[in-house]
């Protein structure tokens, strides 16, 4: 069973090294690495080359800046493996990780998605990630059952099941079969709308819990942390692909998730705002208000009850639902302080 390994790069010269000798190190030899330099203007292309020259399961492609997700459809559309996966260029493996993720193909041949767990890693911490769902093989109506009620939010707007490509090994007919690649239109939460429609495609998955083979490195001072004013807008165009792909869905309605899912997006946008001690106050008052009277914020709000959340989560939800973005300041002003 090959296996292809599909690596975006772009300016990673500083990681690139580490990433590349956790790959070319597995204890899992069948692989077929595919390095995709999208545009990198740092020495990174050298290195993939060099990386290249000295084993012959490495084949890069050089491609115009494109982002991430362009890097990544040039990979699956070049692969030729069983099963492909993604690797984040500044990311690493455990040496047997992709041993461990083939044993358990070999146990459940023709497995669609295989999962593992991950670890973050920052300067001074490392924390262990795992699903809430129970290991081992899911049928079609397992994932229906288990994974379709949290596959896009969680009722109390938790981590969710499954979320990272790169955790994953899935079958290359998978992709083949029902044309799934990454939308180039979002410039992050990628993962969200690819993997909402891998899980949707698949007959069958594979959860290999407490295997934390993939190294996630996760910077202080990343996207995440740092508001940018775009974000609504690629959180709104990605729930409008969400609603798009799982229209289709004949197993499962996913109108109330959709709704949450947006109302999450919403959660996140304002924490940034609210939490970035940048913004003056005033400003942030006009971000919110601004946020607040969305129409697609307050339609997905339409024939909602929020009886599952906390009541510090209600009161906040009940806020933006009344667009009182004031209040909203005051109430989170009061949290924080009380917290501190």
């Amino acid at each position: 069973m090959k296996l292809s390994v599909i690596v975006p790069v772009y300016n990673v010269e500083d990681y690139l090294d580490q990433c590349l000798t956790s790959i070319i190190g597995q204890t899992y030899n069948d692989l077929e690495i595919i390095l995709v330099n999208d545009g990198s203007t740092d020495t990174s292309p050298e290195i993939c080359d060099e990386y290249a020259a000295k084993d012959s399961r490495i084949r890069v492609i050089h491609q115009q800046n494109g982002g991430v997700s362009s890097a990544r459809n040039t990979g699956i559309y070049a692969a030729t493996g069983d099963y492909i996966t993604f690797v984040d260029s500044d990311d690493w493996l455990d040496t047997d990780m992709y041993q461990l993720m083939a044993q358990a193909i070999q146990t459940n041949p023709n497995v669609d998605v295989v999962m593992c767990d991950f670890v973050t890693v920052t300067d001074d911490n490392e924390i262990k990630v795992s699903s809430p769902l129970p290991a081992g093989l899911y049928s079609k109506k397992d994932i229906v059952h288990d994974i379709y009620p949290t596959l896009l939010v969680t009722e109390d707007f938790g981590r969710l099941p499954i979320i990272s490509a790169c955790t994953c090994l899935f079958k290359n007919a998978l992709f083949v079969d029902h044309g799934i690649h990454f939308d180039v239109s979002l410039r992050y939460s990628e993962d969200y709308l690819f993997m909402a429609e891998v899980m949707t495609k698949s007959e069958s998955y594979f959860y290999l819990k407490d295997c934390y083979g993939y190294s996630y490195r996760q910077y202080q001072e990343s996207r995440s942390k740092k508001y940018q004013p775009e974000w609504w807008v690629t959180l709104k165009l990605l729930n409008e692909e969400l609603k798009n792909t799982l229209s289709s869905c004949e197993d499962y309605d996913f109108t109330r998730q959709l709704k949450l899912q947006l109302i999450h997006s919403v959660l996140f946008v304002t924490n940034n705002i609210v939490d970035n001690p940048v913004i003056p106050k005033e400003q942030k008052a006009v971000l919110l208000k601004e946020l607040f009277n969305d129409k697609n914020v307050q339609g997905a709000f339409s024939n909602l009850n929020f009886d599952q959340q906390s009541i510090a989560l209600q009161i906040s939800l009940y806020l933006i639902k009344r667009r009182m973005y004031r209040s909203y300041l005051v109430y989170r002003n009061i949290v924080s302080k009380i917290k501190n």
